[in-house]
């Protein structure tokens, strides 16, 4: 949909161009207190990005966008947000950021940036270490095939050796060479 946006956004599918703005002079103080915790502390946030005069048009929409959203998929939404903004904001922001959005997250009693990083960081180690089981299963499956394949053989050619059948007839059939065939 958007390709600069990160791939968070591209599996949600948000309908809007997620560009963050400077909501000081949109919204009063009364009106932010009428809409969710999880969107005033959005709000916060975007208060420290750019493109304030071109996208303030459409910052109502994507509040409404929000609020649309379950439960669910807008506190998701908002804690990738979080993290995202944090990786982009320029250095001298980051630390007014931090505190704002402490303070909002403490009067709404939702998760501080710290508590959604570490979340972040817990998933994408559980989502690791799932594939890396994943992974190591396969290649054990895998491994206990070919290795019950070298077994079945041997234990075929050592039939037919013992049937009197001719060692390059055992060899051609099994795929062993004639020293293994000789030690069975």
């Amino acid at each position: 949909m958007f390709p600069d946006n990160p791939e968070y956004y591209h599996r949600i599918g948000l309908p809007f161009v997620l560009e963050l703005v400077d909501i000081g002079d949109s919204f009063s103080t009364d009106e932010i207190r009428d809409i969710s915790p999880k969107i005033a502390l959005a709000l916060v946030a975007m208060k420290y990005v750019f493109h304030g005069e071109k996208m303030q048009s459409h910052l109502r929409t994507a509040v409404k966008m929000l609020k649309e959203l379950s439960h669910e998929e807008a506190e998701s939404f908002l804690t990738q947000t979080f993290l995202y903004l944090k990786k982009i904001l320029p250095r001298e922001e980051k630390e007014e950021f931090k505190m704002d959005f402490i303070k909002t997250s403490e009067a709404y009693g939702y998760e501080t940036i710290a508590d959604a990083e570490e979340k972040a960081l817990a998933a994408k180690y559980e989502e690791g270490r799932d594939e890396g089981i994943g992974i190591g299963m396969e290649r054990g499956r895998e491994e206990g095939l070919l290795e019950g394949d070298i077994i079945a053989s041997r234990r075929i050619a050592k039939r037919l050796k013992d049937g009197g059948v001719s060692l390059n007839l055992i060899m051609d059939a099994s795929g062993l060479s004639e020293e293994e065939i000789r030690d069975l």
